[in-house]
């Protein structure tokens, strides 16, 4: 686990139409072990790449945008678990929804990091397992568990209705030196990309 002044990120973007409801930004750390077989983010797992960022500059970063609703993802973000609880303390402070991937399993992520979880909305735990497959557009295999922890209805009501949908949303993005695709999807990413080109 690191533990410094700063958080390693591989991107920030707004708007992510994908990755939970409404339109979000999206905040993906960088650095991951748990390398599953199929993942569609190799380019977050290298601890060595990625950028350099403190909780009031991704405070500043993501003000601009008019949106309360953040996904978390990776890379795997309890692996800076640290500088995660930092900037989620922020996130709360400042009114907003919640939402982080782990490859991690609740259970685990609940022994070891519980002041995390009780300071976001939703959790989508456990490793991307590619002999799972689902339909579902909101978690990449089917072992994954969508975990409302917040008690407020409203929000149950949303997560609920939108971890039924089966209609994947994929944005293809570009930034100043790569591509990214945002979303899950059940499809070969060569094959979406080659389609794309």
């Amino acid at each position: 686990v690191r533990i410094t002044q700063t958080m390693k990120l591989n991107l920030i973007h707004y708007p992510l139409n994908s990755l939970g409801p409404d339109e979000r930004i999206g905040i993906w750390f960088q650095g991951c072990s748990l390398h599953c077989i199929g993942c569609m983010s190799k380019h977050t797992w290298n601890t060595n790449e990625g950028f350099e960022f403190n909780v009031d500059e991704v405070m500043r970063s993501i003000s601009y945008h008019d949106s309360k609703f953040i996904t978390i993802s990776g890379g795997e973000p309890f692996e800076q678990s640290e500088e995660l609880y930092k900037l989620i303390k922020a996130l709360k402070k400042s009114d907003y929804e919640i939402l982080i991937y782990s490859g991690f399993d609740y259970q685990f992520l609940k022994n070891n990091y519980f002041y995390v979880l009780d300071l976001i909305d939703v959790l989508i735990d456990g490793p991307f397992d590619n002999s799972q497959k689902t339909n579902l557009a909101s978690k990449g295999s089917n072992n994954q568990q969508i975990i409302i922890l917040s008690n407020k209805t409203t929000l149950i009501q949303r997560y609920s209705q939108w971890a039924q949908k089966t209609q994947e949303n994929l944005q293809m993005i570009q930034t100043d030196n790569q591509m990214y695709i945002l979303g899950i999807t059940q499809h070969n990413i060569k094959e979406i990309v080659d389609d794309t080109i």
